[in-house]
Order: C-alpha cells, then structure tokens, then sequence
C-alpha cells in the first residue's frame, strides 16, 4: 500500500494543482499539506472525505486500496487462466488449477472473472476425467 502522503502528492501532481490550492480548499495551510506529502505527520482522519472529494477518487483509491486489490486479482486470474492453459489434458495439474481458483474465489466472492476462470477449469477437468 502506498503511504497517504506520497498518494495525495501523485494526486495533486496528476491535477497540476499546487499545495497552496489544496491548502486553501481543505482550509489548512500550505505547510501541513507539505508535512502529509514528506510523511512527516498525517492529516485529521475527519479530513480524508474531503480529501479524497477535492481529486475525485475514493477513500479506498486515496489509500491506494483499489489499485493494489485489483492488480491481485487479475494476478490471480492470469495465473490460473495460465495453469488451466497449460495442463488441460493433465488431471493432477486441473486439481491444482481448481484448488487455486477456489481459493482466489474465498477471497474475491464477486469476482466474475476468477468465476469464469474456475468454470473453464472444472469443465476441462470434466473433460479430461469424463470425456
């Protein structure tokens, strides 16, 4: 996860906003806004929503929650798209595959791709055991 200050100095970089106007709009000065991008010291929890308001992203993506989750994810559904690929006709490589797709799954319930991902599994697995 990346460090809040570094987030909100990539952020304001990314607008082409200076520290003064983020200062002046979260009705601090500009030297606090330079103290949170040193991580020197970290702004008032009270003060993330708004944060993460003034450049219009999530508390999560403020956080750099949402980029590291979904990079996993698809880490996850590339490898076993890989695996399911490359051990098709191998029965004990399908069981790792699956056993691996579940186990992404327990930790992305939603995920329709790591779903699909499993769904291709257990139907090669079926058709390698099953014909």
């Amino acid at each position: 996860m990346i460090a809040l200050g570094e987030r909100i100095k990539q952020l304001r970089a990314r607008d082409g906003r200076t520290q003064e106007a983020l200062a002046q709009a979260l009705g601090v000065t500009a030297q606090a806004v330079s103290r949170w991008e040193k991580g020197i010291c970290y702004p008032d929890m009270e003060m993330v929503p708004a944060i993460a308001n003034y450049f219009g992203v999530s508390i999560d993506q403020l956080f750099g929650y949402d980029n590291e989750r979904e990079r996993k994810e698809r880490d996850l559904i590339e490898r076993i798209n890989a695996l399911n690929a490359r051990n098709a006709g191998v029965d004990v490589c399908m069981d790792e595959c699956i056993a691996l797709a579940r186990e992404a799954l327990s930790e992305f319930p939603s995920s329709e791709g790591l779903t699909m991902a499993l769904a291709s599994a257990l139907f090669n697995a079926g058709y390698v055991r099953y014909g």
